[in-house]
C-alpha cells in the first residue's frame, strides 16, 4: 500500500457542494464494532454450551454473511432472509443439531443488531473530517445499503448525526448500491447536480462504480490494500480527504 493520498490535480473539485459518505467502515467502524457485537451475542445466547470455539463460529458467520451481503447488494436476496440465514448457516456449519435452529438464528440476529448499534467505535478521523466539511460549507449526507433503523442508530451512537442532512438508505428506494437508481434517488433528495457531488466510500465494488456511473466524483478510502483504479482519488485515511476538498 502506498502512503498518503492519490490526488489527481486535473479534476475540478471546486464545483463540489455536496458530499455523500458511506457509513460502514467509512465513518462507523463496522468491522471492529461487529466483532464486539458478535462475540457478545455468542456469549449471551449461551452458544458456548454446545460450540466450544467462538473462533470457529465467527469464521463461519463471516463467510456466510459476506456471501449473503453480496447477493443483497445485487438485489438477489431480501433483507429478512439475509438477517436470519447468515446465523442459520453459521449454526449448521458449527454442528448445531437441534430442531430450533431457525428460532435460535432469529434470536441471535435480534441480539446481534441490538448489541451492534450500541457500539461507538468510529473510523479514525471520522468526526474531525465531518467537522471540517461542515465548516467548509459542504452539505453532508450518507448513502448506505445498511438497514433502516440500524444505520440511523449507528450515526447517533457515534455522535455523527448532527452533521448529516440526509441519511439515504437502499431500503428507502428499494435499490441497492451500485445500481444507478439509488444515486438518482439521492440526487432527488439533495437537489444537487452530478458534477456537484462527491462520494466517499471504502467499497470498490459498490460505492465507487455506482457513483461514477451516476456522474459523481469519487474518493476511495483504501484501508484493505485493494486498489480501485476507476476512483478519481484514493486515500488511506479520512483525514487525507482534507487535502482534496
Amino acid at each position: 500500500m502506498h502512503s498518503g493520498c492519490d490526488c489527481i490535480t486535473n479534476l475540478n473539485m471546486q464545483q463540489i457542494t455536496t458530499v455523500f459518505i458511506d457509513i460502514d467502515d467509512t465513518l462507523w467502524w463496522f468491522s471492529r464494532n461487529s466483532e464486539v457485537a458478535l462475540e457478545t451475542t455468542f456469549r449471551l445466547m449461551g452458544c458456548g454450551n454446545w460450540c466450544k470455539s467462538y473462533d470457529t463460529f465467527h469464521d463461519h458467520y463471516e463467510h456466510f454473511n459476506h456471501e449473503l451481503w453480496q447477493l443483497y447488494n445485487q438485489g438477489a436476496v431480501e433483507k429478512e432472509v439475509l438477517e436470519v440465514r447468515r446465523f442459520e448457516q453459521a449454526l449448521e456449519a458449527s454442528h448445531y443439531c437441534c430442531d430450533d435452529v431457525d428460532e435460535l438464528a432469529s434470536a441471535m440476529n435480534s441480539c446481534y443488531l441490538n448489541q451492534l448499534v450500541r457500539q461507538e467505535h468510529l473510523m479514525p478521523g471520522a468526526l474531525e473530517l465531518l467537522q471540517y466539511l461542515h465548516d467548509k460549507g459542504y452539505e453532508i449526507n450518507t448513502l448506505s445499503n445498511g438497514f433502516k433503523g440500524v444505520q440511523e442508530r449507528k450515526l447517533e451512537a457515534g455522535g455523527m448525526n448532527r452533521y448529516i442532512t440526509h441519511v439515504v438508505l437502499s431500503e428507502d428506494c428499494g435499490i441497492t448500491k451500485p445500481r444507478r437508481g439509488i444515486y438518482d434517488y439521492a440526487m432527488s433528495l439533495c437537489g444537487a447536480k452530478p458534477e456537484e457531488i462527491v462520494m466517499i466510500g471504502d467499497d470498490p465494488t459498490t460505492d465507487i462504480p455506482g457513483a461514477k456511473n451516476a456522474g459523481w466524483k469519487t474518493i476511495y478510502l483504501n484501508t484493505r490494500n485493494v486498489p480501485c483504479p476507476i476512483a478519481d482519488h484514493t486515500v488511506e485515511s479520512l483525514l487525507d480527504v482534507k487535502k482534496i476538498l
